[in-house]
């Protein structure tokens, strides 16, 4: 790749040498949160923990030794490349993640609520994540082995041509979740509402019969009986999707809401960013870098630390096979 040029540092990628104490506290608590995750996902034995979240924080270490490594030879191109593509292919895995754990949601709530089942659901946006990761890695390929600079900005043309891609996916999730909510607050499914009756204890209820001690049988004639109560107008009283709304699957939505914040105003960051150039102010400016992309994917990641689907939204073995059918 053709070494952009900076009026202030001529042949440094950068623009600026990174901060070498900042560089290291970003590996240092990227490795932290991903290890809790990692220690998460086989504690809960939620695997695909491993590829999503877990595969974003090592990628996200792997970029940040790459700025350390330039802190100390900004002048070298390899660390240059690590980092970019490290910290721009990596959060894909985590709002795979995340599209998982809405899936999980769907299940657990009402399917009947959502336009796609939660196996549909996943595959489709799972789909786009890796079209997303596919288009990023052209892109960086591209720009990597570019001999000019106008070779170079075409592959980051490309690399943001991905994070719109994945912008796209995000953006519908979004607003499919929140449809979603609408209508399991409104309680207004999509599909038909799953029979009630079968999956409700039938409730016997035995006379008694008149003792010798002269006891009087039931009066049928009093009023309505004890079935009318339970069942009025002789049907059951369906259990709606917002009834099954806990307080812990609202903190889940709550992580889920919170990252994607997080990762949304990294995405619009890294697509102006490249947008810009190689030796555009934005690209070469260390403190947005830091504050826009490193932070926003860290806090994102402890957040679903602390929210975890694990302890609020888990999946008891016997339930397993229909959550994610």
């Amino acid at each position: 790749m053709a070494t952009p040029q900076n009026d202030a540092d001529d042949g440094n990628a950068f623009g600026y040498i990174p901060t070498l104490w900042i560089t290291a506290l970003f590996v240092a608590l990227f490795f932290l949160v991903t290890v809790i995750h990692a220690v998460q996902a086989i504690y809960y034995r939620i695997w695909w923990l491993l590829p999503t979240f877990v595969f974003c924080g090592l990628g996200e270490v792997l970029g940040w030794i790459g700025r350390v490594w330039a802190s100390q030879q900004p002048y070298n191109m390899n660390p240059f490349l690590m980092q970019i593509c490290c910290t721009i292919f990596s959060p894909t895995f985590l709002t795979a993640g995340m599209f998982f754990i809405f899936g999980r949601i769907i299940g657990l709530v009402g399917p009947e609520y959502s336009r796609l089942s939660p196996k549909t659901y996943a595959i489709t946006f799972l789909g786009l994540d890796l079209s997303a990761l596919i288009v990023q890695a052209v892109g960086g390929a591209q720009a990597s082995s570019a001999d000019t600079l106008d070779g170079a900005n075409r592959g980051a043309r490309v690399m943001v041509g991905g994070i719109i891609l994945q912008m796209v996916a995000i953006t519908l999730y979004v607003l499919i979740q929140v449809e979603y909510l609408i209508r399991v607050f409104k309680d207004r499914p999509v599909h038909p509402r799953p029979n009630p009756i079968a999956a409700t204890p039938k409730l016997t209820l035995t006379a008694p019969t008149q003792e010798a001690s002269g006891s009087r049988t039931p009066n049928t004639d009093a009023g309505e009986s004890d079935v009318e109560k339970l069942h009025p107008k002789g049907g059951v009283v369906p259990v709606t999707g917002r009834d099954k709304i806990t307080k812990n699957i609202g903190l889940m939505l709550l992580g889920l809401v919170i990252a994607t914040v997080f990762i949304y105003v990294r995405s619009i960051y890294r697509t102006i960013e490249l947008l810009d150039g190689w030796n555009g102010p934005i690209i070469t400016n260390e403190t947005l870098f830091n504050v826009l992309d490193g932070m926003q994917i860290l806090l994102a990641m402890a957040t679903l630390n602390v929210l975890h689907p694990g302890w609020l939204v888990p999946v008891p073995s016997n339930r397993a096979r229909q959550v994610t059918a």
